[in-house]
């Protein structure tokens, strides 16, 4: 009985009994792009969904901080401040100086951390040991070679 049912309504084109005769679906239209993001924002996309659509998403450009440099009194913060910032003025130091880590505590420096050669070390405790207020440089930097 079900069959004739089906076969009947299937004949009288009730429902559609093949691939062929069912109706075909128009893809959605894309989303409008996204307004574009200022020009200090960077734009990267990466898949929003299972379907693989694409979605902005701002990456910042400067490097983190180094979160692993300690200093204690306000005195100790400057030299930090002074020691990163011949660091980051010497351009040859510019791909090792994050490998880096600053300890300061009472006018003592200790450095910590890998760089690619004896120069590049010998260079991070010269500037280390040219910021004011520093009484002594404990290099604790190993050569990668």
């Amino acid at each position: 009985m079900k069959l004739l049912i089906g076969a009947v309504l299937c004949a009288a084109g009730a429902f559609a009994c093949s691939h062929a005769s069912r109706p075909q679906t128009v893809p959605a239209p894309l989303a409008p792009a996204a307004a574009p993001l200022p020009d200090e924002a960077p734009l990267t996309l990466t898949p929003a969904s299972a379907t693989g659509q694409p979605r902005p998403v701002a990456v910042a450009l400067a490097p983190p901080e180094p979160a692993h440099d300690k200093a204690e009194t306000i005195q100790d913060q400057e030299s930090l401040r002074e020691i990163r910032e011949a660091l980051a003025a010497d351009k040859s130091l510019a791909s090792t100086t994050s490998q880096v880590t600053i300890v300061v505590r009472d006018g003592r420096v200790q450095l910590r951390g890998q760089v690619n050669t004896a120069e590049e070390r010998t260079a991070v405790e010269k500037a280390a040991r040219r910021a004011g207020s520093v009484r002594d440089v404990k290099n604790e930097i190993f050569v990668m070679e």
